[in-house]
């Protein structure tokens, strides 16, 4: 075996292809979603740049491009119904639904730093 096949054999099979052609997405909640409450949304950016664009993706792209070493990705929960406004005087400590999408980036954000940039619309999807 010569050494350009053992180095085949050896690298990480991610890498064989290379990175993964991934298209942006938009998702569109059904009536399942909003009696449910929330959707859940899929990102995926470029590990070897911080600053390349952030990508919302499918749920198909996501499982594909979820174990390349070529993307960092996150997942999250969105909420699209509940209160927009604080219950507060009426002693309910629900939180509003800006509130619960501010919590679901910054904890994704973990995984992709600049979240919060691609979703200045908390309200996004509301109904």
């Amino acid at each position: 075996m010569d050494i350009s096949s053992q180095y085949n054999k050896l690298r990480k099979p991610d890498l064989k292809a290379g990175p993964t052609k991934i298209k942006s997405f938009l998702p569109k909640p059904t009536d399942v979603d909003y009696t449910r409450g929330y959707i859940k949304r899929y990102f995926a950016q470029k590990v070897n740049d911080l600053n390349s664009p952030i990508r919302e993706i499918s749920s198909d792209d996501y499982i594909k491009v979820s174990n390349n070493s070529f993307y960092n990705t996150t997942s999250l929960k969105w909420r699209i119904t509940g209160p927009i406004k604080s219950n507060s005087s009426i002693g309910t400590s629900e939180k509003t639904v800006s509130e619960s999408n501010q919590i679901s980036i910054r904890l994704a954000s973990s995984s992709i730093k600049n979240l919060k940039l691609y979703l200045p619309n908390l309200l996004q999807f509301h109904k």
